[in-house]
């Protein structure tokens, strides 16, 4: 009987006990989405910390972002473009962006892509077609372009002047040339969008090929 009645109080004691109350559940760790980062090279090198507080400040100005990639820039006549392609832009000339630029920049660089070299860079086929277009004829050899479009042979003065020629050619055939021509800014401007293609014979017997380009 004593049994029962201990039997029985231990049961009123622990129906008594409040149950334990269940802390906050464990929380899912959150994920910090880290910005990415751009990458660069400039003339076959890779930015630098200057050359990226340099293209910070070109891309503030025009209101665009670059795209990271490998990219070659003339200082002497601003002209820009992706490695081993054509021109397709302008930038202020004499920025310090990937020292000296290399004579392949655009694919060639032997003289036997196209011949024909503006300040060291061995123009790419769609920039001697463009140029083409605009002066009737391009002669193969070494010349220098600065960037109000002055152009000359090296080591020669300046014998033409490629904005004023773009415009007269505006001005006869009602186009405007998308290649070269003022952005407002003192220099030379973009190559129209941004956008270069075409599709180009070089060579001749075992060394002819073709070379298409497209970046649009």
């Amino acid at each position: 009987m004593m049994r029962m009645k201990l039997f029985a109080l231990a049961i009123t004691v622990v129906g008594c006990v409040a149950p334990a109350q269940a802390g906050p559940a464990p929380q899912q760790p959150t994920t910090i989405q880290q910005p990415q980062t751009r990458t660069f090279t400039f003339n076959g090198r890779a930015s630098t910390a200057k050359d990226l507080e340099t293209l910070a400040q070109i891309e503030k100005a025009y209101g665009q972002t670059t795209p990271s990639g490998h990219y070659w820039y003339d200082a002497r006549s601003g002209a820009a473009g992706r490695w081993g392609g054509p021109t397709i832009g302008f930038l202020p000339a004499g920025l310090a962006i990937g020292g000296a630029l290399p004579a392949n920049a655009s694919g060639g660089g032997n003289g036997q892509l196209t011949g024909v070299f503006i300040n060291g860079r061995e123009l790419h086929p769609t920039d001697v077609a463009v140029l083409m277009s605009m002066l009737g004829q391009v002669i193969p050899g070494r010349w220098w372009v600065d960037g109000q479009g002055n152009a000359g042979q090296e080591g020669g003065p300046a014998v033409m002047n490629l904005v004023v020629i773009a415009q007269q050619r505006a001005a006869q055939t009602g186009k405007k040339s998308s290649y070269y021509r003022t952005d407002g800014r003192g220099s030379n401007a973009f190559v129209g969008g941004g956008c270069a293609a075409g599709s180009f014979k070089t060579g001749s017997g075992y060394d002819k090929k073709t070379i298409d380009y497209n970046n649009c």
